[in-house]
């Protein structure tokens, strides 16, 4: 019996030995095993996870993501750089033994958030030129050119990472995308081009007079007449008082050169209607004077008279209209800028007519009030149309009668009747 107990404990320590031998055997990766190209073979789990894990962080240290937009460029390494693996499925297959490859998904660590600071370090807003208008200075207009903007694409930069990082990291190579501005300097100077200049001139002598045209001009220049917008020379002149700033000079009433507040103004009114007949401005109101005037050729005229008279005419251009009136040793010229145009103008005066003054009426006294005889006149108005300097158009603007002035003389003297004419010589 102490035989078989002999063998039987022989056999139970043989089992525990095996079982013993077969758990180690378990705990290691059998030779010939790799990972990813790691040898593990011999190796505890533990181990080669560990091994394998190093051997993907030395691959890690080679690589690199390289980003270049417009000639800048962004480089991103490990720890940015960083992978994910099945290692744990590919650890748990090596157990068979053989040769075992990973797959890996390399990323940006927090992508989103560098990807979108990027794009945003190359975002720039398009900046419109702008214009500023300051009809007192010699150059009415000064301009800021406008600024392009920019910015890069986000789905493309995204696009092109991925497929880097997937596909052997080769080098990304962007260009932000352009953003013209709406608004081009060249645009703005189309937009202010010179349309029409027209200049009537005055006695400065004559204060009352200069000086009512001086205010008048004052106030017309800076208006900026909107496209569609409707321009009033009363409206913008304001009341010919004394309280407005007006004086007394001569002006024309019923017929007769009179004294009034503000006499000179219509000189004013005239060039800008003739300003604006040259700027293709559409008139709305006009009214001739009585008389015929000096300053300009008949049927060019504009009167201006209190409430009852004005001058109004109304952009159609598209565009807002600029006035600019200078006054200055004896003449008045009003400017009118706006947008370019294929078009000019040219005016025509036709005398039809030339009405003889009645016979001269005489006045006695030294305080009566003398004049010159002046003829009266018929005319017409024509405005010439011009396109790219080729006459397209000739139009009838208006026909005017002007009266004749009948002539006020000092009364014949007895001698003068008489004969006798010596009195009215010095003998030196």
């Amino acid at each position: 019996m102490s035989g078989i107990r002999k063998i039987a404990s022989l056999a139970v320590l043989a089992g525990v030995f095996f079982i013993v031998c077969g758990f180690v055997a378990a705990g290691k990766y059998p030779a010939g095993t790799s990972v990813n190209g790691t040898d593990i073979s011999g190796l505890t789990y533990a181990r080669a996870e560990a091994a394998v894990r190093e051997g993907v962080r030395r691959e890690l240290g080679g690589v690199q993501l390289k980003i270049c937009v417009d000639g800048e460029i962004f480089l991103f390494r490990y720890p940015e750089v960083n992978v994910k693996t099945d290692m744990r499925a590919a650890l748990a297959a090596a157990k068979r033994g053989g040769a075992h490859p990973l797959s890996k998904k390399y990323y940006l660590v927090r992508g989103e958030s560098v990807l979108r600071g990027i794009c945003d370090g190359f975002y720039r807003k398009s900046e419109n030129a702008s214009l500023s208008f300051d009809a007192s200075a010699s150059e009415p207009f000064s301009y800021t050119a406008e600024r392009s903007g920019r910015y890069l694409d986000g789905t493309v930069l995204e696009r092109a990472v991925s497929e880097a990082l997937q596909g052997g990291f080769g080098e990304i190579r962007l260009q932000t995308v352009r953003t013209p501005a709406r608004v081009t300097l060249q645009k703005l100077r189309d937009m202010t081009c010179l349309l029409a200049k027209f200049t009537t001139r005055f006695n400065p002598a004559a204060t009352g007079r200069a000086g009512n045209i001086a205010l008048a001009g004052e106030k017309l220049s800076g208006t900026i007449v909107g496209a569609g917008e409707e321009f009033s020379f009363n409206r913008t002149v304001g009341d010919r008082t004394k309280k407005n700033g007006f004086s007394e000079a001569p002006i024309i009433f019923e017929g007769d050169f009179v004294s009034g507040v503000g006499g000179g103004v219509c000189q004013a009114s005239t060039t800008v209607y003739n300003a604006a007949l040259l700027a293709g401005m559409e008139i709305k109101e006009y009214h001739p004077h009585s008389l015929s005037v000096g300053y300009v050729e008949p049927s060019f005229d504009a009167m201006v008279s209190g409430k009852n008279a004005d001058l109004r005419f109304i952009n159609r251009t598209g565009a807002p209209v600029y006035m600019v009136c200078r006054v200055a040793d004896g003449a008045i010229t009003v400017s009118l800028y706006g947008k370019k145009s294929a078009y000019t103008y040219r005016r025509e005066s036709a005398v039809t007519e030339v009405v003889s003054p009645p016979e001269p009426e005489y006045a006695e006294g030294d305080n009566a009030k003398l004049r010159a005889a002046k003829d009266g006149l018929k005319s017409r108005g024509y405005l010439l149309t011009y396109k790219n300097g080729v006459l397209v158009g000739k139009k009838l603007l208006r026909k005017d009668s002007y009266a004749p002035v009948r002539a006020v003389l000092p009364a014949k003297k007895e001698e003068e009747e008489n004969g006798d004419l010596s009195s009215r010589f010095t003998i030196s």
